[in-house]
């Protein structure tokens, strides 16, 4: 027994120093070459599927559908909404609580076809959190989206792609549809990206049915949707309606 503690030691240890919890999974995708989907972790996506999310849409169809996460605004939006808008792209964009104050920007998202996601209100890492305090980080959200616009929310996306049995569950009984991605890159730093690098690698990583995750945090998105938009449609994709996942 004395020696299955010592064993247990360092791993107790690096898990209290990274914040982590047994329950805790990144959404970590590994990339398979030839236009095939990326494969989740195992136990995520059974989860996934079993509360009633997806991270993949039709595979059968030469199909991509556009998400957006937005936490804060950096003043990129309206270009991107006139990208979406050019190209009759309807996306889904994942907001928090601190980004309801757009008033404007959401009202144009809804103006324009596109609907809003439940990315929680203040965009904690839900995993370490009581049942109670996920429920309620997920409803407060849905709250005071209704106390503002019109329209029932039906789509959820967790914070920093980092899921338990306990979110996925919750996010079921309040009548969410867990939406995660397929295919992303690192683009929620305030640092420009390279639109011409960002585009390509989001396109080196498409598949059928890829549900693409972008943020809007910095002045290179806009040119890398409009550049990775040409280049998907080039090879044969077509954009589907995000708001029909």
């Amino acid at each position: 027994m004395k020696k299955l503690l010592l064993l247990l030691i360092p791993v107790l240890l690096i898990g209290a120093l990274s914040g982590a919890t047994p329950a805790s999974i990144n959404w970590g995708l590994s990339h398979n070459k030839n236009n095939l989907p990326p494969s989740p972790p195992t136990r995520a996506a059974r989860l996934l599927k079993e509360h009633n999310g997806l991270f993949v849409g039709d595979t059968s169809k030469k199909e991509i559908f556009l998400t957006f996460d937005l936490g804060y605004e950096e003043g990129y939006t309206n270009e991107v909404l006139d990208i979406l808008k050019t190209n009759n792209i309807k996306a889904i964009f994942f907001l928090c609580g601190n980004y309801l104050k757009e008033e404007e920007l959401v009202n144009r998202m809804l103006s324009e076809g596109h609907i809003i996601g439940n990315h929680t209100n203040k965009h904690l890492s839900l995993p370490k959190y009581s049942d109670e305090r996920i429920r309620q980080d997920i409803v407060e959200f849905d709250q005071m989206y209704k106390s503002k616009y019109k329209g029932e929310l039906k789509h959820f996306r967790p914070p920093s792609g980092k899921i338990c049995e306990r979110t996925l569950r919750i996010a079921n009984e309040e009548n969410l549809k867990t939406i995660m991605w397929s295919n992303a890159i690192v683009d929620w730093h305030k640092k420009p990206i390279d639109p011409v690098k960002s585009s390509n690698k989001l396109a080196s990583r498409l598949h059928n049915g890829s549900i693409v995750l972008l943020h809007i945090a910095n002045s290179g998105m806009p040119k890398t949707l409009e550049l990775f938009i040409d280049i998907a449609k080039k090879e044969g994709y077509v954009f589907g309606d995000a708001t029909l996942l």
